[in-house]
């Protein structure tokens, strides 16, 4: 008999005129290898949709690879060392210059810190992933939605912003000048959307004209190259440059990650070694309520070798059933969860706003792996039962 045959001839034995409890038993192995495999996808989707999505809000504002200037000579030639850097290495894509200053916004009499930060030349990919215009008049910029809430003001309202006219640590009087927020941006990253104001570089330099650029911004094409860039910079440049990749820039939010990717897989795989077993109860019953079938077929000819064929087929066919009907709840909740956002999250702890989901090609060949290996390691005692039955079981039967 071919395999086709054999696979055939098993489900029409195992569940022809099934039984109620062999009916319920079938219905409980399929659908907890289905939610087991839902289950574990999508946890393995949401950390490293964690991962990724912090990465790319992370990169919106702090960049790959971060470039301090570590004396006011290096800061005078700052363009000098941006065209350098943007050679140093052919994974950058895009290095430029920028001019961050503290200040203080004022609006109606709401006040609220804030850093008000330039690019030169202008990052265009910053604006389009925000979703805002870019920036191009002289006293205009975008504040993030929560700062925008707590002063209280909209798209084309003033706003007055008070800043230092001296170096850091130094007596100064204040600067006091007015700009338009032409843009409200929400980049879903709340520590940044709160605190950051996206202005042109001539709004820096009414407030201060001698202001020289704070450092230079590096974009890769590969992210994970970021901290060996920096330790690079480091070593070449250490007296006048100081590095930093984003991770190390913000070490808590990839900490966190990192922490929760170790137990979380773990203990819900431990669904996936319950489901197992429900499958080996099913195959059991299944024997079971089957045996004067499965004698019959014996006494007729059926070799040992086939009937273990149909045992292990029966049990493969049930846990690739369940794992296909748990990739199809997986991958619609991550729809939903993209284009409605039905679960949100407290950004304030978690640092985004809704729970990211973002599959992999090494999830669904892991976890059906796992299914496949956990279904034919639990399948050895149900095939030692199917070798015990003889011919002549039938008779004894009868």
């Amino acid at each position: 008999m071919t395999l086709q045959q054999l696979l055939r001839l098993a489900w029409r034995i195992f569940r022809g005129r099934a039984t109620r409890f062999l009916s319920i038993t079938h219905g409980v192995a399929l659908g907890s290898v289905a939610l087991s495999s839902a289950a574990l996808l999508l946890t393995l989707a949401v950390l490293d949709g964690f991962e990724q999505t912090l990465q790319e809000k992370v990169a919106l504002f702090v960049s790959h690879v971060d470039v301090r200037f570590l004396s006011p000579v290096a800061q005078q030639s700052s363009e000098r060392w941006r065209q350098h850097l943007a050679r140093l290495n052919p994974s950058i894509r895009l290095a430029s210059t920028y001019i961050e200053l503290e200040a203080l916004l004022s609006h109606r009499g709401n006040v609220e810190a804030a850093l008000l930060h330039a690019d030169v030349p202008a990052v265009r990919s910053r604006y389009q992933a925000l979703n805002i215009p870019e920036l191009t008049a002289g006293k205009s910029c975008a504040l993030g939605r929560p700062l925008a809430e707590r002063l209280g003001v909209r798209r084309g309202d003033t706003v007055v912003v008070i800043a230092s006219s001296g170096s850091s640590g130094a007596l100064s009087t204040p600067v006091i000048g007015r700009i338009r927020v032409d843009a409200i941006y929400e980049s879903g990253m709340r520590q940044f959307d709160e605190s950051i104001v996206l202005v042109t570089p001539s709004v820096l330099h009414r407030l201060q004209n001698a202001l020289l650029p704070t450092g230079i911004s590096l974009w890769l094409d590969d992210a994970r190259k970021s901290q060996w860039l920096a330790r690079q910079i480091d070593s070449l440049f250490g007296t006048a440059l100081y590095a930093r990749s984003y991770r190390d820039i913000h070490p808590a939010m990839f900490t966190w990650i990192a922490m929760q990717k170790r137990p979380i897989p773990i203990i819900v795989g431990i669904l996936s070694v319950v489901a197992a077993f429900n499958i080996l109860t099913l195959l059991f019953v299944a024997l079971v309520e089957r045996r004067s079938t499965l004698a019959t077929l014996r006494m007729l000819g059926l070799q040992r070798k086939h009937l273990l064929t149909m045992v292990v087929g029966y049990g493969l066919a049930v846990a690739i059933a369940g794992y296909a009907i748990g990739v199809a709840i997986a991958t619609g909740f991550a729809s939903a969860q993209r284009t409605m956002g039905l679960v949100r999250l407290d950004a304030t702890v978690y640092f985004i706003d809704r729970l990211p989901v973002e599959f992999l090609w090494w999830h669904f060949a892991a976890v059906g792996a796992a299914v496949a290996l956990l279904t034919l390691g639990v399948l050895v005692l149900p095939v030692l039962a199917a070798m015990r039955i003889s011919p002549l079981a039938i008779i004894r039967i009868r």
